[in-house]
């Protein structure tokens, strides 16, 4: 999406202010939030669990890679370079756990953020042997000496399997009138660039370094507005270098430690907690049946107009967040034709073919922090449920099925069916092992997004998580064989947010 021109507004008439003119479009999703989204999802699909970002800021991306996903390689081991400290103090504030990361909220995995104070044009060892090296919109910011020894630091020197770049691409900046590209009285976006380049001469920069240190590199970018020409490219454009020999990463780290000194002053460390409790495998499955007969999948029942019970209450559904305590579910049967007596009697259920009973996915069960937490990985999950005589496991497919019919899933109907708000009586559905959807878990809007340029704090809980899923779905378009994204129409609002751009 993007906001169009305001008429008849003044030309700005200093780089300062030139971005944030009113008669320019604006970007929706920011564009620093759409270059730090693009760069996370970058070093998910390549499996990076250690990833130095230079140039740090704020922690604008550190902040957001903080966030344990469910995928099967997190990140431990996040590190930042900045050279200003009174932005490492905010970095090192928006690093911090928060309160809803503490208590039954634990992660499952380590997570160490070191936060350095030096210069990019320095190596240093300790650096050496990570898995990704990221630089979003730095490069344009450093004066001709030092961005001369760039690439003889990170590739030369630090060697890792992969380094995102990032600058702005000057092409694009036709479509900001403020900036008056192609003329003798251009100014560039900020007034702290040193350079702008256009895609050929960023290409060349980055090829030479490639070509030189054994790197493959791939080219792409974010930010598009409707309409825009192609031709010009997007308006931030973004390198991808992966090293050609990866193997040798840890034989060059060994190397690097020996010959390298420290450049930089470690600044402060960050170290979350994690969540170290120890169960047998007995308590475990018995946790793992009970998710399993909140997430599972079930029909309407008839409405009861005594009870208030049916087809629009809700426990007719089941609910993820459920805890356990009083109000757990009965132990699995010994003897599998046991049956459980269940006052639950529904009188014909209605058939729903969208509803496939007996069986759930795997992944239903993995995103649910305390199953992550008891069983510390997917193969984990899979070998305790392989013990359980209650449900099998289809592995290729990835899913769990059960017989429906089973009594303990029917008690277990029962126990959930009690009134979920009652004085004096606890929900069955309260919530524990992750269940992000309480109001502790959200702040106020304000908090999670602040106007300006580059400008934000760290995001609240996982539904921010959902959030930026979902955005990236909506307003990342397919790159074209040319490797630069395409761009669709997005409704516009009636009272838009006042996001900034392009900066």
């Amino acid at each position: 999406m993007y906001f169009p021109p305001t008429a008849n507004s003044a030309n700005s008439s200093t780089a300062d202010s030139a971005c944030d003119a009113d008669d320019e479009p604006r970007f929706y999703p920011p564009l620093w939030q759409q270059r730090r989204n693009f760069a996370r999802r970058i070093l998910d699909e390549n499996h990076a669990t250690s990833v130095i970002d230079f140039g740090c800021g704020e922690a604008a991306l550190i902040s957001l890679l903080v966030w344990e996903t469910t995928g099967d390689y997190p990140i431990t081991h996040l590190a930042g370079v900045e050279l200003l400290e009174d932005r490492l103090q905010l970095a090192l504030e928006a690093c911090q756990p928060q309160d809803f990361e503490l208590g039954s909220n634990l992660r499952v995995n380590e997570l160490t953020i070191d936060l350095y104070q030096g210069s990019v044009d320095q190596p240093d060892h300790r650096f050496i042997g990570f898995d990704a090296l990221v630089c979003l919109e730095v490069v344009e910011h450093l004066d001709p000496p030092v961005l001369e020894k760039f690439w003889s630091v990170v590739l030369g020197t630090l060697k890792p399997n992969m380094v995102i770049v990032s600058t702005p691409n000057a092409e694009f900046n036709i479509y900001f009138p403020q900036l008056n590209y192609g003329k003798p009285d251009a100014i560039f976006r900020n007034d702290d660039h040193r350079f702008e380049w256009t895609r050929q001469e960023f290409q060349d920069w980055c090829n030479a370094a490639a070509g030189q240190y054994g790197y493959d590199v791939t080219y792409t970018g974010v930010g598009a507005l409707p309409g825009y020409n192609p031709e010009v490219g997007l308006c931030t454009q973004f390198a991808i270098l992966h090293a050609q020999t990866p193997s040798q990463a840890l034989e060059l780290a060994n190397l690097g430690a020996n010959t390298v000194g420290q450049s930089y002053r470690l600044f402060s460390r960050v170290e979350y907690p994690i969540y170290e409790e120890q169960h047998l495998d007995s308590e475990v499955l018995q946790y793992l049946h009970e998710k399993i007969a909140l997430v599972r999948p079930r029909l309407p029942e008839p409405f009861d107009e005594m009870e208030g019970t049916g087809y629009y209450n809700e426990t007719s559904y089941g609910h993820a967040g459920g805890g356990h305590g009083d109000n757990s579910l009965p132990n699995p049967p010994d003897d599998p034709d046991n049956n459980i007596s269940s006052n639950i009697t529904p009188d014909d259920p209605p058939s729903d073919p969208s509803i496939e009973l007996g069986v759930i996915s795997l992944e239903d069960l993995w995103v649910i922090l305390g199953v992550r937490q008891r069983c510390k990985t997917r193969t984990g999950l899979i070998r305790i449920l392989n013990q359980s005589s209650l449900v099998s496991i289809e592995q290729e497919a990835g899913l769990i099925r059960f017989d429906e019919d089973n009594s303990y899933w029917r008690e277990a109907d029962r126990l959930l069916e009690a009134p979920l708000y009652q004085d004096d009586e606890p929900s069955p559905r309260g919530t524990d092992d992750g269940d992000w959807s309480e109001s502790s878990f959200y702040k106020d809007e304000k908090d999670n997004f602040e106007e300006g340029d580059e400008v934000e704090r760290k995001p609240y809980g996982l539904a921010y998580q959902h959030y930026t899923d979902q955005e990236e779905q909506q307003f990342d378009a397919p790159p074209e064989e040319s490797g630069w994204s395409t761009w669709h129409d997005s409704p516009v609002t009636e009272h838009p947010h006042n996001w900034y751009s392009p900066k």
